[in-house]
């Protein structure tokens, strides 16, 4: 029996403009959940040790591998938390330029397709809510005696490229084996 790995879901049929998304971590929680790979299920990574929480769902673009080997990061706008392992249809706008560890770690950002309001570009979203997000990335792990760099957000065309970027590397180090063929 093969086991579905969810990193090996589907990137979507629309990529890199519309993608899905496994939501990882809620909006406004403080426990930081991880997909792990080899068990194929959520696990609690830690809880921040700070009075912070997520200000957007955040969880990660399948069929991607980012510069630092995992799959490419994303956060998605919503006024509502959505809950860990659901898989959500959504328009990239953009995304955080970061670095952790002197290794690119872009946060994608994007706005779920069932959303009505037509935003289709980070220029869109309240800047107040960019700032939110911007320091909640540039200091998360403060706490934890981690530094991170966060730079400036930038538009949907680059976002696209990395996903492009990403997908491509994905294909051509696929993380799964192939299940053994045996003739009949």
């Amino acid at each position: 029996m093969v086991k579905f790995n969810l990193e090996d879901l589907d990137i979507g049929k629309n990529a890199p403009e519309i993608v899905n998304c496994v939501v990882e971590i809620p909006k406004d929680t403080n426990a930081k959940i991880e997909y792990d790979p080899e068990l194929r299920m959520f696990k609690l990574d830690r809880f921040l040790i700070s009075s912070m929480r997520y200000p957007l769902s955040y969880g990660f673009i399948p069929q991607t591998i980012g510069e630092d080997d995992d799959p490419l990061d994303i956060v998605v706008y919503g006024s509502q938390p959505v809950p860990t392992g659901i898989i959500v249809e959504c328009r990239i706008i953009g995304g955080l330029n970061m670095e952790d560890k002197g290794v690119k770690d872009y946060k994608l950002m994007a706005v779920p397709i069932s959303i009505e309001k037509k935003l289709d570009d980070i220029t869109k979203i309240e800047d107040n809510l960019l700032s939110i997000t911007q320091d909640f990335f540039r200091n998360y792990k403060n706490m934890h005696g981690k530094r991170v760099l966060v730079k400036n957000w930038f538009g949907k065309g680059r976002a696209q490229k990395i996903i492009k970027i990403g997908h491509t590397k994905y294909l051509n180090e696929v993380r799964y084996e192939a299940p053994e063929y045996t003739a009949q």
